[in-house]
């Protein structure tokens, strides 16, 4: 129940090919170590590219993070898409909100991001589907540590690999 239904190295290879793949018409994306460097203020390149493409193609995006709003507007308005900001992921609070402003049926929205504990199961518990992706960069500090080792242990057990799609 709790597998990303996706496997990715990076936001970037969420194509339109992918989602229509997987029956999704719709993105809800994190942003920290998603589409930008944990506590970096700039985009990683290709990101702004990826927005405008799935723009083109009707797919609409929101962001849900459980970052600040002084954090997250920026980077909404930098791509112009609504935002979610300190949304409690995994619980449904900001997820449901994001979901209403995309207008789309949850299993047909797609929840996009780097942790397993946050978006994938976030996104499960509201019947999104979700891709989970490699952070970009390692956090520092014990519990980013413990939480990371703690979703290679259940990847691991779970035999996920990258590029899986369930």
């Amino acid at each position: 129940m709790f597998k990303p239904d996706v496997y990715l190295s990076s936001v970037l290879q969420v194509t339109p090919k992918l989602l229509t793949n997987i029956k999704v018409f719709a993105v809800i994306v994190d942003v920290d170590n998603t589409i930008r460097h944990y506590g970096k203020a700039e985009l990683v390149a290709g990101v702004l590219n990826w927005v405008d493409g799935m723009k083109r193609c009707g797919i609409p995006l929101a962001i849900a993070s459980n970052n600040f709003k002084r954090n997250i507007k920026p980077v909404a308005n930098m791509l112009g898409i609504p935002y979610v900001s300190f949304s409690f992921k995994p619980l449904p609070i900001g997820l449901k909100k994001a979901a209403k402003m995309l207008g789309v049926n949850n299993e047909n929205i797609a929840v996009v991001g780097d942790q397993f504990f946050t978006d994938v199961i976030g996104g499960k518990l509201q019947g999104f589907k979700t891709i989970l992706v490699e952070p970009l960069s390692k956090e520092k500090g014990f519990l980013w540590k413990f939480r990371r080792s703690l979703e290679n242990i259940v990847l691991h057990k779970s035999h996920i690999s990258k590029e899986d799609v369930f």
